[in-house]
């Protein structure tokens, strides 16, 4: 949430109240755990393990970036931290200008131009993992749910979902958007 997690906490617990935000703290540690876990169990060699997250752009600086998160206290971004300790290594996902784009349309309430500009984010993730995935590696995509770059990837690519086990309140309730 960066430097507008304050902001959202407090607009959270005044509409929910603060146990529902304690809630949502908690499945959202036990939904990171259990990625943490999953990732864990798959035992694999991270040297040959490429890093790619949404909203991530190419920049050159994408260590930086990721650094910075993790320090505010994104659970993702600690974790891409531990990975590439661990030695995989961290790829820039998105076009800084099509992410732009996206923050000025958030703005404007975009609707049909968003799903457009979703696709083209989609097209771009694509490419940059086809661009920059070597054939003897394993690459993992850190995304949100309404992405889709899976379906623009070379037929060379196997693209497998993680599949993690969220905590039953997770989807039952109006408090954790989809």
């Amino acid at each position: 949430m960066g430097s507008q997690g304050a902001a959202y906490k407090a607009a959270f617990i005044a509409q929910y109240g603060a146990q529902k935000w304690e809630e949502r703290v908690r499945d959202y540690d036990a939904i990171w755990r259990a990625i943490e876990d999953a990732l864990d169990a798959l035992r694999l060699d991270m040297r040959q393990v490429k890093l790619y997250q949404d909203s991530l752009p190419v920049c050159g600086r994408e260590a930086d970036l990721v650094h910075t998160l993790a320090a505010l206290g994104s659970r993702n971004h600690a974790l891409l931290e531990r990975l590439t300790s661990a030695g995989a290594t961290l790829v820039g996902s998105e076009s800084a200008e099509l992410l732009l784009e996206e923050y000025r349309l958030l703005g404007a309430g975009g609707g049909e131009q968003a799903e457009s500009l979703l696709d083209r984010r989609d097209r771009f993730i694509a490419a940059r993992i086809a661009e920059t995935l070597g054939p003897t590696q394993i690459g993992l995509l850190f995304i949100g749910a309404l992405h889709d770059p899976g379906k623009y990837l070379p037929s060379d690519i196997i693209s497998e979902p993680l599949v993690i086990h969220a905590p039953p309140t997770f989807f039952s309730s109006k408090e954790h958007p989809r």
